[in-house]
């Protein structure tokens, strides 16, 4: 996974612990040595990667919280790696590294996505600050997205995907499905729907409809086919939002 030297030894090894990697994207192996070491003094696991095809490849076989970018691979291939990161469901801190006093890098790195820029030569407890104010930062965001399956939803944001697609949803909509998802398995009914969603506890039977359509209008954006239903109806009882629906291959 880690690049190789020129005499085909890796460059780093992933060490074994944790909930994720470090991925520095750095062709100097000098450099991404010194700073693999300083991080890993912290403890954190790293691995270094000298082009953007094997960052590709530890992105899709690690958990990566936060990605160290060099100079050289932000000016060329390195800004498609800062596309994909930017478009990436799982978030990903991105730091970029460039030459001191450079405005036209600062600038076209924070246009691709970066979080942070700094100088090449950035001193050992710098960079330090910078990873763990960028790992808080992906903990805080990482903390506001909700899995089940294909499922994700985004508090934040208030965005949500269904494998790769984005799903458009009204504000009722979106509050309806994180309520679901909040009693994921559990059968809901309109009355707590009245009372917890819409908040009009004493209109039960007026709002019986008004939920239906919105239910309906969910249920329609959810479906990844014709045969599936993701949210059951459990006649005279309530509705349903099943996890192992959003477990099944995409039709």
């Amino acid at each position: 996974m880690a690049a190789a030297e020129s005499e085909n030894r890796p460059v780093a090894e992933p060490q074994r612990g944790g909930t994720g990697v470090i991925l520095i994207v750095e062709r100097q192996a000098k450099r991404a040595r010194t700073m693999q070491r300083a991080l890993q003094k912290q403890g954190h696991r790293c691995v270094v990667t000298r082009t953007t095809e094997e960052a590709f490849f530890c992105l899709a076989t690690e958990t990566v919280p936060l990605v160290i970018i060099g100079s050289e691979a932000v000016g060329r291939s390195g800004k498609k790696l800062l596309d994909v990161l930017q478009g990436s469901l799982r978030p990903v801190a991105k730091l970029v590294l460039g030459p001191r006093d450079c405005p036209a890098h600062t600038v076209t790195a924070l246009a691709k996505g970066a979080d942070d820029v700094a100088s090449l030569d950035l001193p050992e407890a710098e960079l330090l600050a910078r990873v763990a104010a960028l790992l808080r930062r992906n903990a805080e965001t990482t903390a506001l997205r909700k899995r089940i399956g294909d499922l994700t939803i985004d508090l934040g944001m208030r965005r949500v995907w269904l494998g790769l697609r984005e799903i458009s949803l009204t504000a009722k909509e979106f509050q309806l499905l994180l309520y679901l998802i909040q009693h994921v398995n559990e059968v809901v009914t309109s009355e707590m729907l009245a009372r917890d969603v819409w908040r009009e506890p004493n209109r039960v039977t007026p709002l019986q409809s008004v939920i239906y359509v919105h239910l309906s209008n969910l249920r329609r954006k959810l479906k990844q086919n014709e045969a599936m239903d993701p949210i059951r109806t459990i006649r005279g009882v309530g509705y349903q939002l099943a996890d192992s629906l959003f477990l099944l291959p995409q039709g």
